[in-house]
């Protein structure tokens, strides 16, 4: 298992293109991963990020993905629309 004594928090903007969408999950399984969640956790984090991100079609996404109790949460914002997603973390 990864070392989780080190969490901090990632902010990250893309482009909303779609060929951008696949850095977006990428991103969100390795933080998750980097805080010690389960593959497959990660994995269904990163498969929620990129249907958030697909709702978004011109301009800039901005993440924030950040611990939160026992949590990874990833928030998607653009505009008016800001969406979360979220993964489980081992206690």
């Amino acid at each position: 298992m990864p070392d989780s004594s080190n969490r901090g928090d990632l902010r990250l903007s893309i482009p909303a293109a779609a060929a951008f969408h696949s850095v977006a999950r990428d991103v969100a399984v390795r933080f998750a991963q980097g805080a010690g969640a389960a593959a497959d956790a990660a994995a269904r984090l990163g498969e929620a990020v990129e249907r958030l991100v697909s709702r978004v079609t011109a301009g800039q996404i901005e993440f924030t993905m950040e611990h939160r109790d026992h949590m990874v949460v990833v928030r998607a914002s653009s505009g008016s629309i800001s969406e979360e997603a979220s993964c489980p973390l081992p206690d």
